[in-house]
């Protein structure tokens, strides 16, 4: 925990105190009903059996996605029971199933406090709203209780946990949320239904509620299939982008190599950290356009045919496409599809020019070019660094993001003293740089 930024240490503290200070408060209401003793018991257990099987959605060196199907039943125990034992309840299951899993002791007791607090608060809210002199669906307040009871679950879990995030990483939560989310709106919302689902069946006979096993299996099923489904695309995606740079020996890591020079710049530039690594994974993944390239386009040793040329220019725009069908890379899309864009308007494939292109595709632009001229290609062989930087020097301001192409220089220790200072010029169909794909 020494590692974490210290905002984020007195967070996780706080909501874990907040956490056992709500868990204290709600011992006496319950000593003064004993038979709730075995009801806490029973929902502890249900709760930490079901915590003990996470589905972890995708996982980064930051933080780990996962999602459980025990919120259902946390639901249900707000529509059945008064605020006090949903509390313990929560608290005494959430720490079982945290100690099991043998969590690293600050996620541990952020997870209890976390949990605590929400459903807390998102017991406390529903008993506010919810008239129980009529039943669960009797009167539009009560079915207003409900959609606030979903909605507030949901709010509170993940405002929670984006904070603790961006405190720890550094990082805006408004990204935090987006990126750990947004895409789980509808899997937290879908928690409401079963809850009630639950309630209705406790309603009936306490006893039937072992009914509800299969259908809770199979939601968790679905979401494993699913989170299983998209680490296997994006491994595939990943495995495909190092086939492409394995397919031609000349270029042997370059994609790899293209991501270090773009990380190196975009911190240069002073970006955050969700920047960064947006922009380092569209590097890795910049070229997978090239998948369905013809051999005798991509190892030509002479000048392509305009014909050819064309072609070859389209792997940029279906790398883009591909890439585009993962809701939570529509950024690193764009810049793949616009990495091969010029400053001066020159490039490809939709012509923008000057900071209409994506920052991200600027920086790209600059680390694949110096990349592609260090490296020996079937038509020319390989530059030295300082040649390199002497061709990107010249083109600052014409092919180039002037600033970014300063940037790069920086990161590597090199002077820049740029040949020209331009901003957006004419297109030029002369090119400076030696031919490279």
């Amino acid at each position: 925990m020494n590692d974490l930024p210290r905002p984020a240490r007195f967070f996780i503290l706080l909501v874990f105190v907040l956490g056992v200070g709500a868990a204290i408060l709600s011992v006496p209401a319950v000593l003064r009903e004993p038979t709730f003793g075995l009801t806490i018991l029973f929902l502890a257990l249900t709760i930490a059996a079901l915590d003990f099987y996470p589905v972890s959605l995708y996982s980064t060196q930051k933080n780990n996605v996962e999602v459980t199907i025990s919120i259902a039943v946390k639901m249900a125990a707000i529509l059945l029971f008064p605020p006090p034992v949903v509390i313990l309840s929560v608290f005494l299951g959430t720490l079982l199933a945290e100690l099991l899993l043998k969590r690293v002791w600050y996620r541990l007791i952020f997870n209890v406090g976390m949990m605590t607090i929400g459903f807390a608060l998102d017991a406390v809210l529903f008993n506010r709203l919810f008239d129980p002199g009529v039943p669960l669906f009797g009167s539009a307040q009560n079915v207003f209780a409900l959609v606030a009871l979903g909605l507030s679950d949901f709010a509170i879990n993940s405002i929670l946990v984006s904070l603790v995030i961006s405190l720890a990483t550094r990082t805006a939560i408004s990204y935090v949320w987006v990126q750990n989310y947004k895409q789980l709106i509808l899997h937290e919302l879908s928690m409401l239904p079963l809850g009630i689902f639950i309630y209705i069946l406790w309603e009936y006979t306490p006893w039937s509620v072992i009914l509800i096993a299969l259908p809770l299996f199979i939601v968790r099923h679905s979401y494993q299939l699913v989170a299983e489904l998209g680490r296997q695309t994006r491994q595939a995606l990943y495995a495909l982008a190092r086939v492409l740079d394995e397919r031609d020996p000349h270029t042997s890591r370059h994609s790899e190599l293209v991501a270090e020079h773009a990380g190196l710049i975009a911190r240069t530039l002073g970006l955050g950290p969700e920047q960064v690594d947006i922009i380092e994974k569209a590097a890795v993944l910049h070229d997978i356009g090239k998948v369905g390239m013809r051999n005798d386009i991509l190892f030509k040793a002479g000048a392509l045919t305009v014909e050819e040329r064309e072609s070859a220019k389209r792997h940029a725009v279906i790398g883009g496409d591909l890439l585009k069908m993962f809701p939570s890379f529509e950024k690193g899309a764009d810049y793949v599809r616009h990495h091969h864009e010029r400053w001066n308007g020159s490039g490809y494939p939709d012509g923008l020019r000057g900071e209409e292109i994506p920052l991200g595709a600027r920086i790209l632009a600059v680390a694949d070019a110096y990349q592609a001229m260090i490296e020996e290609r079937p038509y020319r062989k390989p530059l030295s660094p300082e040649e390199a930087y002497a061709n990107l020097r010249q083109d600052a301001g014409v092919l180039f993001d002037p600033q970014v192409v300063a940037a790069f220089f920086k990161a590597k220790g090199v002077e820049f003293n740029p040949v020209v200072e331009h901003h957006v010029i004419a297109p030029q169909p002369v090119v400076s740089l030696p031919e490279r794909r």
